[in-house]
């Protein structure tokens, strides 16, 4: 009897299909045959055991493999056990790779020393670990709307360093069209981390009024707004203002990495 076509066709594809989900998915082996994220899972394996000691060991070799919450995981169970200085090399490597979660964990190994330095080097530590991973510089477009509905945009260029109070302080330019005159301003303000991802903000602005009548150029106003940060990406956020110009709006705004802009205008 002959198979029909159709059948000849996809009989062999199921059968090679059933055979490659039939290979078992061994952590413990495949983590030893140098699979990082096996090491991963079975680290996980072990700790969900109990077995924090071989746990460690695991998570470290997914440390070295570049996972670096591994190194994370890994620097937390050392210092549970108390050795801290063990804990050090993968707490510091996670430091390194500007990971927020690194420098909390790096912070909770300075607070366990408990010497006078050693705390004030982990208040510090806590004092970036919220603002670590954010963009220094960014490039934000914004859709406003004033008390009588009308619809305008603006845009703003943010700077906020790590050296300006770990991104606490930020100023920078801004600009509006659409709600009224046109407004050129500078900006300075500050943000307070209520965590890594919701960001409090208020800021002053001073500035111009291109084309207004002599003596009426001036422009002044302020800003409150939260960030909702994406990590080195950017922001979105939500803003309520008022200026010379444009008496009271409410904006919502997309805030892009300027370092990304920049390298996406140089590969064009």
């Amino acid at each position: 009897m002959r198979l029909p076509v159709w059948l000849a066709v996809l009989l062999p594809l199921v059968t090679a299909a059933c055979a490659t989900t039939s290979v078992a998915y061994h952590p413990q082996k495949d983590c030893e045959a140098g699979s990082s994220s096996a090491c991963v899972d079975w680290g996980d394996q072990l700790a969900g055991r109990g077995e924090e000691l071989q746990a460690e060991a695991a998570y470290g070799q997914a440390c070295q493999g570049g996972i670096v919450t591994s190194c994370i995981t890994q620097g937390q169970l050392l210092i549970q056990r108390g050795e801290l200085d063990a804990a050090e090399l993968p707490l510091r490597k996670a430091y390194l790779e500007e990971f927020p979660e690194g420098h909390e964990a790096l912070a909770d190994l300075y607070q366990a020393r408990g010497t006078p330095p050693d705390l004030e080097i982990a208040r510090g530590l806590r004092f970036e670990a919220p603002a670590i991973d954010k963009p220094a510089t960014e490039f934000v477009s914004q859709l406003r709307m004033d008390s009588q509905g009308n619809l305008g945009t603006a845009i703003a260029f943010n700077v906020q360093p790590m050296l300006f109070l770990s991104r606490r302080l930020h100023l920078g330019f801004h600009a509006a069209f659409g709600t009224g005159a046109t407004e050129l301003n500078g900006f300075v303000g500050y943000q307070h981390f209520e965590s890594t991802w919701a960001v409090p903000y208020a800021r002053v602005m001073l500035g111009g009024l291109p084309g207004a009548p002599p003596g009426m150029g001036l422009n002044y106003g302020g800003e409150l707004g939260l960030k909702l940060c994406l990590g080195p990406i950017g922001h979105l956020e939500f803003a309520v203002g008022s200026s010379r110009a444009s008496p009271l709006h409410a904006s919502v705004g997309l805030g892009i990495n300027g370092l990304f802009l920049l390298l996406l205008a140089a590969a064009r």
